[in-house]
């Protein structure tokens, strides 16, 4: 009989403890969070997940009950703390499923660690040009405070910026809460992000597997050719109706979409 095994902890890396959610069992599958969230965008997801595998959600350094480490990082920076982690907690080899700078995070893993990813997962990847990053660091001070505090979203914001297709009262609480637990440190992953160099990493990745997955509401789905073209054996698909992270407007047809591809 099958017994689902749930746990909630904490794992030390070069930078700081990082927070984690295992649940289930089978070939690990692990999950990155976008920008100023943590582990609750998964929570719809994981316990259908974890009946065919072993789900490891992380909280990123800076973000959620993980650490706040006193240095600024960069997108490497993150990718060397989470595999302290993977390698204390024996995920040698695995699925990883990042949803936006979750999704870079998982393509600089895929690229520094290739014999570490199996299948890859990349929901509503931005594709940025770090030429431009100083533009978009000087746009994006108007979504903070004098003190580097993330300004507090409204429902309109959040369909402007199609992180919701269909935003309700509980996700923008559930978005206003993640984002002030991060505190100063959206804006330096936000930072971090706009000067990452993605394109370069692509021709590194080699996962046996790449799906390409864009909310058809999200407004960074015109990155996907990109991906593709430059990821090897990597396919796209658009889902229907939702926005910038689908596994939470979307869990069943997130979820079916997740597993047929793991499978």
């Amino acid at each position: 009989m099958f017994v689902k095994r749930n746990l909630t902890d904490f794992v030390e890396t070069r930078n700081g403890n990082m927070y984690f959610e295992k649940s289930g069992s089978g070939f690990p599958v692990v999950l990155l969070h976008p920008l100023g969230m943590s582990t609750w965008v998964w929570e719809n997801i994981v316990e259908e997940v974890s009946n065919s595998y072993t789900t490891y959600a992380f909280d990123m350094l800076g973000h959620g009950k993980s650490d706040k480490p006193n240095i600024n990082f960069s997108i490497p920076d993150y990718a060397e703390a989470l595999d302290d982690a993977c390698q204390i907690l024996n995920i040698h080899r695995a699925h990883y499923v990042g949803n936006s700078v979750g999704a870079c995070l998982a393509i600089d893993m895929a690229a520094r660690y290739p014999d570490r990813i199996d299948k890859l997962v990349l929901i509503g990847c931005p594709v940025y040009n770090p030429n431009e990053a100083s533009s978009r660091i000087e746009a994006s001070k108007k979504d903070f405070d004098e003190n580097g505090l993330p300004l507090t979203r409204t429902l309109e914001d959040l369909k402007e910026r199609t992180t919701f297709a269909n935003p309700t009262q509980e996700l923008l609480e559930l978005v206003n809460y993640s984002r002030n637990q991060a505190g100063t440190w959206v804006q330096h992953l936000s930072n971090s992000l706009n000067n990452y160099d993605l394109l370069a990493r692509l021709p590194l990745i080699k996962a046996s597997k790449t799906l390409v997955l864009y909310g058809a509401k999200d407004r960074l789905k015109s990155g996907a050719p990109v991906l593709e073209n430059n990821i090897l054996r990597s396919s796209t698909m658009i889902l229907e109706s939702v926005a910038h992270v689908p596994q939470v407007e979307s869990p069943s047809l997130f979820t079916n979409t997740l597993i047929n591809f793991l499978s």
